[in-house]
């Protein structure tokens, strides 16, 4: 499914750009959408302030080729799924090894990353 995606010089302006979307190494693809449009307007408004004060300090931030593709929540379920802190296997579902942050072992990209190289390791162990 292609992400909706914007031209971050458009978002912040609020306005949808008549423009074709530059590329983007996002697979299957991106269409254009107005997410200023479709974020709630104080959310939308945050945003474009943050990008401002990036494009004030990070010369180039907001050229022509910035996209922003949406959209991704920042929130989780405070779900915790048990696992054996030896095995890292379910107690009572062997071969089952939750990890991550929908699991509720990480807090973001880097540290679910590291969660899943310790599960992957771990599951290495129980296949022998």
């Amino acid at each position: 499914m292609r992400a909706p995606a914007q031209r971050a010089q458009d978002f912040v302006a609020g306005k949808t750009g008549g423009q074709p979307l530059p590329s983007s190494s996002y697979r299957p693809g991106v269409t254009l959408a107005p997410l200023h449009e479709l974020l709630p307007g104080p959310l939308a408004r945050r945003l474009a302030g943050g990008l401002e004060l990036m494009a004030r300090k990070l010369r180039g931030f907001l050229s022509e080729e910035a996209l922003l593709l949406g959209v991704e929540t920042r929130t989780s379920a405070p779900v915790r799924i048990p696992r054996d802190p030896a095995s890292l296997m379910h107690p009572c579902a062997p071969g089952l090894f939750p990890a991550g942050e929908g699991a509720g072992y990480a807090g973001g990209i880097v540290s679910s990353a590291l969660d899943g190289q310790t599960a992957a390791e771990a599951v290495a162990r129980y296949l022998g």
